[in-house]
């Protein structure tokens, strides 16, 4: 599944504004004639509430049903590099350029993910090293690497 340059821009807003996790529960609000999302007990303290997810099926925290950013590998592992001082400039980049921001932000995530696979990575060996075990004990050798 391909994610949309609009449901990036939603997750990523969302993401921004801390509406994170995705409440799974609503209950009906006869007032305002509308499902209010909330928490499980808030819910079942009204009269008519459900359960929003479903079992079985997919589930994102930020945005519900809609897990195809969830689904883009890519897109994942971009964000695991992001801080979270950094997700409001990411939710100004994604306003202004949607279309490219998720062209590059898929390339970056796939750039990461190539870095890591196991073609490139480092072989160790079996054989210890040279500095294999020293120094056995603090004080041994010309200046000590264990800490006081």
């Amino acid at each position: 599944m391909t994610v949309a340059p609009h449901i990036l821009r939603r997750y990523v807003i969302d993401r921004a504004s801390g509406r994170t996790p995705r409440h799974e529960w609503a209950y009906y609000a006869p007032d305002l004639a509308a499902w209010i999302r909330t928490d499980e007990t808030a819910a079942r303290r009204h009269e008519h509430w459900r359960r929003i997810r479903k079992a079985g099926q997919p589930w994102c925290d930020v945005m519900g049903h809609q897990t195809a950013v969830a689904d883009d590998l890519a897109l994942r592992m971009f964000f695991l590099t992001v801080s979270g001082d950094d997700w409001p400039s990411l939710a100004a980049a994604v306003r202004e350029h949607s279309k490219r921001c998720l062209r590059d932000w898929t390339a970056a995530g796939q750039h990461l993910m190539a870095a890591v696979t196991g073609a490139t990575a480092a072989v160790i060996p079996d054989t210890p090293g040279p500095l294999d075990g020293w120094p056995a004990a603090r004080g041994d050798g010309p200046r000590s690497l264990l800490p006081r």
